[in-house]
């Protein structure tokens, strides 16, 4: 059985499903509609929602392959491109969107360029939001990890992965705010979907 991670209900007259880049299934629903009539069309829909589910697997997680001079990728959700230089400093021309890179290790350079823009962003937002919502944190750091955008642990300690950073803003905004939301509820009950939605 499909299990959706948010159900949104509305003055709409039908019931739609959609599936984000995250791999987030959401259920829009009329205000009246039963979660029994919800869950019954989850059902009718499950081959076409684990079908779209195997097909985003995994995507806007990756990094670039090894050869970069002129790569395309998404940063910030716009797509950059990389091109490689003999300069040994990195730099970024945001009129073009294109990263300067240095030949000599350039994967390895990338990686660290990523995780120190990450964290300064991250770290912009997660303060701004928290304030917003009201909530305290303790601390915030930036991973690797290949499979979950963000994490908040039981100590509120939030971590994210740097590739969150290829995502468009407002998506950057939503996981903030999801992780800050775990803050107040550990788990995704209603009252923390209600957080969230607030």
């Amino acid at each position: 059985m499909i299990q959706p991670d948010s159900i949104i209900r509305s003055n709409r007259k039908t019931l739609a499903v959609c599936i984000d880049s995250f791999q987030r299934v959401t259920v829009r629903a009329p205000k009246t509609c039963t979660q029994e009539r919800i869950f019954s069309f989850l059902q009718e829909k499950e081959e076409w929602i684990l079908r779209h589910l195997n097909k985003s697997k995994g995507a806007g997680m990756r990094l670039p392959p090894e050869n970069l001079d002129g790569y395309e990728f998404l940063l910030l959700g716009k797509t950059c491109k990389i091109a490689l230089t003999e300069s040994k400093k990195i730099a970024f021309d945001a009129s073009s969107n294109t990263v300067f890179l240095p030949k000599e290790k350039s994967l390895d350079r990338l990686k660290k360029w990523l995780k120190e823009n990450a964290k300064r962003i991250f770290t912009a937002v997660t303060e701004q939001k928290a304030k917003q919502m009201g909530v305290a944190y303790q601390s915030i750091s930036v991973a690797s990890a290949k499979t979950r955008w963000g994490s908040c642990s039981g100590n509120n300690a939030i971590r994210y992965t740097f590739r969150l950073l290829y995502a468009p803003k407002e998506v950057i905004k939503y996981v903030v705010v999801h992780e800050l939301a775990h803050v107040t509820h550990k788990d995704h009950s209603k009252a923390f979907w209600s957080q969230v939605e607030r």
